[in-house]
């Protein structure tokens, strides 16, 4: 994560209204702990927004709202121009999250390149199952996944965690009604500005009630972009 990508995607307002999946909110703590200026605008931010919520609180913020002299109006300049911010970062934070995972590429909402593609299947010697090179930005990663186990109605249902460092898994989302394509493999795009470097578990099986014993899981590590996989 750099600056660029934390200005264009609103980063620190999201972060101060913890709107961010675990992946970019960690990459983001690690990125402000190495730059001190961050953590400055992220006080700021937030003293910011306290502010705002104290004006509105005392009712403060509803005169702004009142028609009065223009001589008056002056002082409540400033104020106004905030509260269009804070109106503007709330509108935001509402806007539904897009998709990381989908069955179809068109469905990211963002990536309409793929940057890479792999076959997720069990690996024997190997400590992973899949390993994947994140782009740079912008661009989606084609995952096919092969099922251990046939699912009975043939739909899968596929889910992706982060493994943290006490091997603890998060899931990051969940996609159900999946069919295999003619070789026997799942296909799914991931966005791939929103995965940090990492370790994953990727499970898979009927999404039929009752099919947990039938679940396949691949474990799968994420390299920075620049970095060749494997």
């Amino acid at each position: 994560m750099d600056r660029q990508y934390i200005d264009d995607h609103h980063i620190v307002a999201r972060y101060l209204a913890d709107q961010l999946p675990e992946p970019e909110r960690e990459a983001f703590e690690a990125y402000y702990l190495e730059h001190p200026e961050m953590v400055r605008e992220i006080e700021a931010a937030a003293r910011f927004k306290s502010g705002l919520a104290q004006l509105q609180a005392s009712g403060e913020l509803a005169a702004l709202l009142k028609p009065g002299p223009w001589y008056a109006r002056w002082r409540y300049l400033a104020l106004a121009a905030a509260a269009i911010v804070i109106i503007a970062v709330a509108v935001y934070v509402r806007t539904p999250t897009p998709p990381l995972m989908v069955a179809e590429l068109a469905a990211l909402g963002g990536p309409t390149t793929v940057a890479s593609s792999h076959a997720v299947l069990r690996r024997r010697g190997s400590s992973f199952d899949a390993e994947v090179t994140l782009p740079d930005a912008g661009e989606a990663i084609e995952l096919r996944v092969l099922p251990e186990f046939p699912a009975t109605n043939s739909y899968y249902r596929i889910s992706l965690s982060r493994i943290d460092a006490d091997d603890a898994r998060e899931e990051l989302e969940q996609i159900e009604h999946l069919s295999a394509d003619d070789d026997g493999m799942v296909r799914i795009y991931l966005d791939g500005s929103r995965l940090a470097p990492g370790d994953y578990e990727m499970t898979i099986a009927g999404d039929r009630t009752g099919e947990a014993d039938r679940t396949s899981r691949f474990l799968i590590r994420m390299w920075p972009a620049g970095r060749p996989a494997g």
